[in-house]
């Protein structure tokens, strides 16, 4: 038994370091902060709708410095209304750019942060389906309703730079991997 909890934990020391180890040759481009300007919703958006945003804070990422009040420009993938059957209404965004000294320079949501933007289980929704009626047993509930999401000014993501997608994307590995 102990001969197998030993080979376990070699094992696991192992695979954790494997891990560490491919994750300290990724080296990716610094994240650019952010903060919406335009202000879209999941009841009124629509897909194509274009959003502009503004970065807080100077930042040099790819060789390209993008300084603070820099506006970037983007597109809502889709927008999807609440409805009556306790869904939520959702919101996903696509950074596209930022002007620098003239220039587009092309831009993606950082994976770490919230693309698709929801709110999370609506609480009366979680038990609500279902109303105890007494004396008849169960009743569906088919009018409980789900709650837009409105995505605006004072939003704060982050967009790193695309760069040559050919040669690389926003994380490479380094040479020692």
């Amino acid at each position: 038994m102990r001969r197998i909890l030993f080979l376990s934990i070699l094992a696991l020391a192992f695979v954790t370091s494997a891990v560490a180890a491919r994750a300290a040759g990724l080296a990716c481009y610094p994240q650019v902060p952010a903060t919406m300007l335009t202000t879209v919703t999941s009841q009124s958006g629509f897909s194509g709708q274009v959003f502009r945003f503004r970065v807080t804070a100077t930042t040099a990422s790819n060789g390209v410095t993008f300084p603070a009040g820099s506006v970037g420009y983007g597109a809502v993938l889709a927008a999807v209304p609440a409805s009556n059957r306790a869904r939520n209404g959702v919101v996903v965004l696509e950074p596209r750019y930022v002007v620098v000294n003239g220039q587009q320079i092309q831009v993606a949501g950082d994976p770490k942060d919230a693309s698709i933007l929801t709110h999370g289980p609506n609480p009366i929704s979680e038990g609500a389906g279902v109303i105890p009626v007494p004396g008849l047993g169960l009743a569906v509930d088919e009018a409980v309703k789900g709650t837009n999401i409105t995505i605006g000014p004072g939003y704060n993501f982050h967009v790193v730079p695309i760069g040559n997608l050919s040669a690389r994307g926003p994380c490479v590995r380094t040479a020692g991997t």
